[in-house]
């Protein structure tokens, strides 16, 4: 097999953005799980279009998060107390190896989102659940379930800016689940 690294075609773009559909798919487990009055924190904004932000907000729920707020960063983030659970995309970065795992961003987030110890629902590219970094998060987490969508989820492609949307050539080339902690009592398909 050719090696496509260098090829155009199979640049790596980190600009997709999650659609409406994604978040009204699970608007019911949400609503079902938080309280009338439940503020989610969209975590993963830091320099995006907030798309996703306006989506659960169309979706009627009252939303925190803004795109300078560093994740990673203790003094940015809200304090747990003002919001009850957080609804999010986290960076795909691939993990190349089980040594260099602590290092990686996407490791990094689920590590951080377990810490905070609230309630969420993320995003995750579903060939995660078949490697040791990520048996190592979830072990011993009881309270860790899946959603497993019946069809792919999509992704909206936006220019570096975050402003023009770009046309994809076909569905996203993996799958997608919704991976909940304290949220639901068992895996889902929807």
């Amino acid at each position: 097999m050719s090696n496509f690294t260098n090829c155009n075609k199979f640049a790596i773009h980190d600009n997709y953005f999650t659609q409406m559909k994604t978040w009204k798919n699970i608007q019911h487990i949400i609503t079902e799980h938080c309280d009338a009055d439940a503020t989610i924190w969209e975590c993963f904004l830091l320099n995006s279009n907030e798309q996703s932000k306006r989506h659960l907000k169309t979706l009627g729920f009252k939303v925190i998060g803004n795109r300078n707020i560093d994740f990673f960063n203790h003094n940015h983030c809200p304090d747990p107390n003002t919001y009850d659970i957080i609804c999010s995309n986290p960076p795909y970065q691939r993990i190349k190896s089980f040594k260099q795992r602590k290092s990686n961003l996407k490791y990094r987030c689920i590590e951080r989102l377990f810490n905070i110890g609230k309630p969420f629902i993320i995003l995750l590219n579903s060939t995660n659940l078949f490697q040791k970094w990520f048996e190592e998060l979830v072990e011993g987490k009881e309270e860790v379930n899946f959603i497993f969508p019946s069809k792919k989820i999509q992704f909206d492609k936006f220019d570096k800016d975050g402003k023009t949307q770009l046309k994809t050539s076909g569905s996203c080339s993996f799958n997608t689940i919704y991976m909940c902690y304290k949220v639901i009592d068992s895996n889902m398909w929807i």
